[in-house]
């Protein structure tokens, strides 16, 4: 005959489901609104808000004209939309709001349009992910970089973007951006090593992408098939 369980263990049993339960909704909410963790420093900046690990310095302004100047060269750009950076040193907030993205620069959350970065420098203009190559780069080129997702989103539809070639819309993105993670001198060196190093996939997505822009007459549409 089997034994049905019974008091305390079937009880703690039941907390620990609880407990687990909650524990994946809170993160689940989290990641959908990261402003709810304990950010020292918010900011209002037009129609930005920055949350940051440290004060924001005067710079944020340069750093915002900056990227607002490279969306403005795409045709799908949105001056309308509200926008929130989450701006981290790297430590435990990004760990908690990107976990499986350790190494990336940063990410954005859809639907939400908040876009969280790694190590990030306002003044000196720059992200850090501590890779050893291809490892830094412009703050304001990684915030149009991300916000050009956000368009992508709004453009298209979330559902639909998910199904876009990963090469195609992060070599759109890097491609409104003007840069790369890698110089063409890491490019050819880890091509000539056999190196499988991630940031080359987006180095040759923004290549392809030009070429494709080129031809189109630089509408995104025909990238990605919009009426």
């Amino acid at each position: 005959m089997r034994k049905t369980e019974t008091g305390a263990p079937r009880r703690w049993r039941r907390i620990a489901s609880w407990a687990a339960s909650l524990a994946v909704g809170f993160y689940v909410l989290l990641t959908a609104a990261p402003e709810l963790l304990a950010w020292p420093h918010v900011a209002q900046h037009g129609r930005t808000r920055i949350y940051s690990n440290a004060p924001v310095p005067p710079e944020i302004d340069r750093v915002l004209a900056r990227t607002d100047a490279l969306l403005s060269r795409s045709p799908i750009d949105r001056p309308d939309l509200e926008r929130r950076l989450f701006l981290t040193d790297g430590g435990w907030r990004w760990s908690l709001l990107a976990p499986g993205h350790g190494g990336a620069f940063a990410l954005r959350r859809p639907w939400r349009d908040a876009v969280i970065v790694n190590r990030s420098d306002i003044a000196g203009d720059r992200v850090e992910n501590g890779a050893a190559i291809g490892g830094r780069r412009t703050l304001s080129g990684i915030l149009a970089h991300e916000l050009t997702h956000v368009l992508i989103g709004h453009r298209y539809g979330e559902l639909r973007a998910a199904f876009f070639a990963s090469w195609l819309v992060e070599g759109y993105a890097d491609h409104v951006a003007q840069e790369s993670s890698l110089s063409d001198a890491d490019y050819r060196r880890l091509r000539a090593d056999g190196s499988d190093h991630p940031a080359l996939d987006y180095y040759e997505g923004r290549r392809q992408v030009a070429l494709l822009l080129a031809r189109s007459g630089g509408n995104p549409d025909a990238l990605f098939g919009g009426d």
